[in-house]
């Protein structure tokens, strides 16, 4: 029974390995299935062109309405009258949305597009995709349709391409350096501004707390004034009254009915 086991082992690990020897075929092999990634390439950039509708953000639909979309593409490559089905590549709706706003947001640099010529379509293979590319030539810019594809020949992104001089690269990569560098030397700006503005707010916090003080210090002054000249009247009044009371009796002791026969000048108390 052990032999018996151990034989039918053997024989397992040896078609294993014979298995294992032998070529797996690509499904990206064969003239056919690039021809047909051509065709469906073409599809979608006829359908990414010529559309109207207004698909400015892929939030805006539904998952029903973005299906109903990738269908549509799928299926505008038909030709009723020679009965010719070319359908396009199985895609999301949300790639197709993104298609359509890359190829918006090129064709003001790209011009008026010429027709495009099927045998000018490219194929690349990398890795485990495919990158279709159809040149355009544009009145203003040439560029590119690019199509890629997965390891399951599903389109998974459509993007448009302007081709753009040395000239052009360089000025454009010159104004991307100019603002990153403004947009961080005024950033730095800002910060040093609000470093210096720590050192400032204390001072001019002191400054109105000095000028408090001050005020109120002159208030209690003049209500020191004030106070003070109160006092001097009621002590001028008190002396007046001091004053007659003593000259009534000088006049009584000396006889006189008034006062009017001397002046008293002045008070010395006798301690």
């Amino acid at each position: 029974m052990k032999k018996l086991l151990t034989t039918l082992l053997m024989l397992t690990c040896v078609f294993g390995l014979t298995a294992c020897g032998q070529e797996v075929k690509s499904v990206f092999d064969g003239a056919d299935v690039q021809q047909s990634l051509k065709n469906q390439a073409l599809v979608a950039y006829d359908y990414v062109s010529t559309t109207d509708a207004d698909m400015e953000d892929a939030a805006i639909f539904t998952e029903e309405q973005l299906e109903e979309l990738a269908i549509e593409m799928r299926v505008s490559g038909i030709d009723l009258e020679s009965e010719d089905v070319n359908y396009g590549p199985i895609t999301t709706g949300s790639a197709v949305v993104t298609g359509i706003n890359s190829y918006r947001n090129s064709i003001k640099e790209l011009g008026l597009v010429s027709d495009v010529n099927s045998a000018d379509v490219l194929v690349e293979q990398k890795d485990k995709e495919f990158i279709v590319s159809i040149p355009l030539k544009g009145s203003i810019h040439n560029g590119s349709f690019e199509v890629i594809y997965d390891r399951n020949l599903h389109a998974t992104s459509f993007t448009t391409n302007v081709e753009y001089t040395m000239a052009e690269s360089m000025t454009k990569a010159g104004t991307n350096t100019l603002i990153g560098m403004g947009t961080v030397f005024a950033m730095l700006i800002v910060i040093m501004i609000i470093i210096y503005g720590f050192a400032i707010i204390p001072k001019i916090q002191a400054s109105a707390e000095a000028k408090k003080q001050a005020k109120t210090a002159t208030e209690a002054s003049v209500d020191n004034a004030i106070q003070g000249i109160v006092e001097r009247e009621e002590d001028v009044t008190d002396d007046l009254e001091l004053i007659a009371v003593i000259a009534a009796a000088i006049a009584a002791s000396e006889g006189a009915t008034s006062t009017d026969g001397f002046v008293v000048r002045s008070i010395k108390r006798i301690r």
